[in-house]
């Protein structure tokens, strides 16, 4: 079932981006949201965390000289950190990673929308990332309604 919704994110993502010349979050974004459609919490803190990411790269980014895969890696190195010291901060133990309650959807995967947030900024990210999202839960929807096993 895992790999089928991904692969169906990941050409409605393509398709979407063809359409409006917007990267909703990466291409496999959609698809890992999709899988945790069922824990809003998970992907609302993932999105928090994304934006914080984008901010603090932004704010260093006009004192380093930061681009292109630097800039990348800084995203996703900056929102691991971040995600460690809120579960840090709460009290919450991180030598188990399955025990925190708040998560990330995965560890990279909010530096991945931060990249996209830095390149077309937060609101068309976010926006775009919603909609493929909801497009690909309403395809799954239905094709689980048709007695498709996925």
């Amino acid at each position: 079932m895992t790999s089928e919704i991904l692969i169906i994110a990941f050409i409605i993502s393509i398709i979407f981006f063809e359409l409006t010349d917007l990267t909703p979050g990466g291409l496999l974004v959609p698809g890992l949201f999709v899988l945790y459609i069922n824990s809003p919490l998970r992907l609302v803190y993932t999105l928090a965390i994304a934006i914080l990411s984008f901010f603090i790269v932004k704010l260093l980014s006009k004192k380093l000289i930061i681009f292109g895969k630097r800039r990348f890696a800084l995203f996703i190195i900056i929102s691991i950190i971040l995600n460690i010291v809120i579960n840090l901060i709460l009290g919450i133990t991180i030598l188990d990673f399955s025990s925190n309650v708040l998560n990330l959807v995965g560890y990279s995967v909010a530096g991945i929308i931060a990249n996209n947030m830095f390149k077309q900024g937060i609101v068309k990210t976010t926006l775009s990332l919603g909609i493929v999202v909801g497009i690909t839960e309403l395809i799954v929807i239905l094709l689980v309604n048709l007695g498709v096993v996925l």
